[in-house]
């Protein structure tokens, strides 16, 4: 056996040439772990990002000791992860742990439970402690398909100096939130850092008000979209969404000309103190603390409200997945490494290290920027997943990073944009 803190880590090339060799060198070398037939293989292989791996890397040599197994990963980019878990599907190649997507992608986990490439993890024990939110992304019925490792959840992150300079502290209230956006420009600062130039930018402010304004108020719209008894251009809650979206950029709180600028500038621009605040994903929120002097001590975060009382405020948090592939040769390992990871204090650390959440209930967030905005919301259970992960198709997603940026410009109207989210739903 080969001990953990000497194995040589796989990492498959990017690209589909790259993807194609990867899967090529996994069937030459897929043979459990070299036992022998009938033996149970000595490791547990997996198909994961390296952002996981790093997060997983400090509990190897522990879950080798506790278990006898050896954890050995091939780590691919999470754009090209998905082409090559479908390649070692499709192939009957895959491998012990893989990680699988939300929604309906091709590697979607509920699209390949359906097909069968999953195993049901039900009788797991940290399978209680699924939040029951999120039954809807990774189980059917009575029946289990995946291990939330932990959840990203997209926050608004703040220049803690340019708030002092300006006086204004973390808003709880969407009045309040716009009076700090006020104060903020009357003192010479773009209050919020947009970088419009990089689509996907423009989902970050409507998820977090959709959060609130949709999902919390109505368990049932995404049947009833499905349903065709509603849609984005008739409920009232999304056109409440884009309604307070397009007023930030009425008031000229959002960067000027942000359809021209990018994510990365707009993290360097409210590093600078230029504008105060930015909204991003958390797992994002590294590469903001980079452009700091003082790294996370100089941000804070809070969670955008979008109404006037703060007991009504939710979080969008959508959990990572890890599942055990139908055809995994070492099964009882894969398991064996789920339940490693589920011990609350692991959950928490490597929730910390890769800045995300936990996602079991019973386990707290550690102190940080990110948890400390976040755990009050995960203690009460207030939080929902990312609107998109429900949606029928990415094709809705596309449309919304499409046309949403328009709306800075006002080369589209809210209505256009939420027919365009519609015409895309509708393709099913």
């Amino acid at each position: 056996m080969r001990f953990a803190s000497t194995r040589q880590r796989r990492r498959l090339a990017t690209g589909i040439a790259g993807v194609a060799i990867g899967a090529l060198a996994l069937t030459a070398c897929s043979g459990g772990g070299g036992a022998a037939e009938g033996e149970t293989p000595t490791e547990v292989t997996a198909l994961i990002t390296p952002e996981q791996d790093a997060g997983f890397e400090p509990y190897y040599a522990g879950f080798t000791e506790d278990t006898g197994f050896e954890f050995d990963p091939t780590t691919v980019e999470v754009n090209s992860l998905v082409e090559q878990l479908r390649i070692e599907i499709n192939s009957g190649t895959a491998s012990d742990i893989v990680r699988v997507s939300l929604g309906s992608l091709t590697v979607g986990v509920l699209p390949l439970a359906e097909e069968g490439a999953l195993l049901d993890l039900s009788d797991e024990p940290w399978a209680a402690d699924v939040p029951e939110t999120f039954s809807g992304l990774l189980k059917t019925d009575d029946q289990t398909w995946a291990y939330p490792t932990s959840g990203q959840s997209i926050l608004m992150f703040y220049n803690r100096a340019v708030f002092e300079e300006a006086g204004v502290e973390p808003p709880t209230t969407w009045s309040e939130f716009l009076d700090v956006c006020a104060d903020l420009k009357d003192a010479g600062v773009t209050p919020v850092a947009q970088g419009l130039g990089t689509p996907a930018m423009v989902q970050f402010i409507p998820y977090m008000l959709a959060a609130t304004l949709v999902s919390s108020e109505n368990d049932d719209i995404d049947a009833q979209m499905q349903a065709g008894d509603t849609s984005f251009t008739d409920d009232e809650g999304w056109n409440e969404v884009f309604d307070k979206y397009t007023q930030l950029i009425d008031e000229e709180y959002i960067t000027p000309d942000a359809i021209g600028a990018t994510l990365d500038a707009a993290m360097q621009q409210t590093a600078a103190g230029d504008a105060a605040m930015i909204p991003l994903v958390s797992s994002n929120s590294p590469a903001l603390f980079s452009y700091f002097e003082d790294g996370e001590d100089g941000v804070g975060a809070f969670a955008l409200p979008a109404t006037d009382d703060p007991e009504e405020t939710f979080v969008p948090l959508s959990p990572e997945l890890l599942a055990v592939s139908a055809t995994a040769k070492n099964p009882e390992g894969a398991k064996a490494f789920l339940e490693y990871l589920s011990d609350p204090e692991r959950a928490a650390e490597y929730a910390d290290a890769t800045k995300t959440l936990p996602i079991l209930a019973g386990v707290e967030a550690l102190p940080s920027t990110v948890g400390d905005a976040l755990q009050p919301f995960l203690a009460s259970q207030q939080f929902v997943p990312f609107v998109n992960h429900r949606w029928v198709n990415g094709d809705t997603q596309a449309a919304l990073m499409q046309n949403g940026p328009l709306l800075a410009t006002g080369g589209a109207s809210i209505q256009d944009v939420l027919a365009a989210m519609d015409a895309a739903y509708a393709l099913g």
